[in-house]
């Protein structure tokens, strides 16, 4: 929703400010390996102005960098805001982070090793800045303002080109001692499964993700499997993704089908070892790859049931999103009321 600063300040006024002065409004950044979405957020969780493009992950972390800052120039352009009615930045990145140093550590589908994304963000714009793993963004916004919201104990997945995890325990994001906790898409689910990108082999990631789906789609066809998936992509293999798949697996198609049920069946092995450790109330599934719904949802539901325990089973709901490609960058953006200590939306 475009608006200009009259709007927005129309809108912020009939809120009430947590303890932030006159900087009342909030900016967010969720960055993708496919895209980043760059949004001006209020401290309901609505977004006010967003922006999004490519990531171009070829461009190495300097080129990826520029893009967040010429997509945060564009949000606070069009929306007409100055900076004394921001609180401050949120950054979501994926993979493992240190947050009192600004870096992001190792990135697998970003090639990020030791990255200072934070100091540079926070010079160009004279804002606090403050980052976090993008799973947990996205967590913090379901909890706060999504399919979450009342409950005090839940993970948040998100599958999509990686699979990661966010954990609330007793209404607290946990992120363990090296800010590392919720890494799911790096369990181990099969010792001689195929490598991951972070250097292991078998990891949930590499079995149960976007490109995990779409090889065996490619592989099916080479083995001159008959599926409709082909035709779909103009007969060039190399456009397959998770997306295709789904769309004909909902068209019927065997072969799409099968694999559909084998990523849930991955999947749902991996929750039911998460839910036996934590035992959360909920289960939100998000991302891209979770865009398949029941189709996905159903049969993961089914391994669930069947592979945890069975007290832990029965507390643990498992359900979608609410907040759908929203959730990262509101997420985001309401980490830096987290990090300002702020109340959660039972304040607005």
């Amino acid at each position: 929703m475009a608006v200009n600063g009259t709007a927005v300040r129309a809108v912020t006024e009939q809120l009430p400010v947590r303890g932030v002065g006159q900087a009342s409004l909030l900016l967010g950044v969720d960055l993708g390996g496919s895209h980043i979405s760059a949004a001006l957020v209020d401290q309901a969780g609505r977004i006010l102005q967003r922006r999004k493009a490519p990531t171009a992950v070829e461009a190495g972390p300097d080129g990826i960098i520029a893009g967040i800052v010429e997509l945060l120039r564009e949000v606070i352009s069009v929306s007409g805001v100055t900076r004394r009615e921001l609180a401050g930045i949120g950054l979501g990145i994926p993979g493992l982070i240190d947050s009192s140093r600004g870096l992001s550590i190792f990135s697998p589908n970003l090639f990020w090793h030791n990255v200072q994304v934070v100091r540079p963000i926070e010079r160009e714009f004279n804002l606090p800045t403050f980052m976090d793993n993008d799973v947990r963004c996205a967590t913090l916004a379901e909890a706060w303002y999504g399919a979450g919201r009342g409950v005090a104990n839940l993970i948040c997945l998100t599958i999509g080109t990686g699979i990661g995890s966010g954990l609330m325990i007793d209404g607290q994001l946990v992120r363990g001692a090296t800010e590392s906790a919720g890494e799911i898409g790096h369990m181990t689910i099969e010792k001689d499964g195929p490598r991951c990108n972070c250097g292991n082999h078998g990891c949930l990631e590499a079995l149960a993700a976007g490109p995990a789906i779409a090889r065996r789609a490619r592989e099916a066809i080479e083995k001159g499997v008959e599926t409709v998936m082909l035709a779909m992509v103009g007969g060039q293999p190399d456009r397959l993704d998770a997306a295709v798949v789904t769309q004909a697996a909902r068209q019927g198609d065997p072969v799409a089908w099968e694999i559909i049920e084998l990523a849930a069946l991955y999947l749902g092995i991996g929750i039911a070892n998460y839910i036996n450790l934590v035992n959360p109330e909920l289960v939100i599934i998000g991302g891209g790859v979770a865009q398949a719904g029941e189709l996905l949802l159903a049969p993961m539901r089914r391994v669930v049931g069947q592979r945890a325990m069975k007290v832990q089973a029965a507390t643990a709901r498992v359900v979608p999103a609410r907040l759908g490609e929203d959730a990262g960058v509101i997420g985001a953006a309401a980490l830096v009321l987290e990090r300002l200590g702020e109340a959660g939306p039972s304040a607005v």
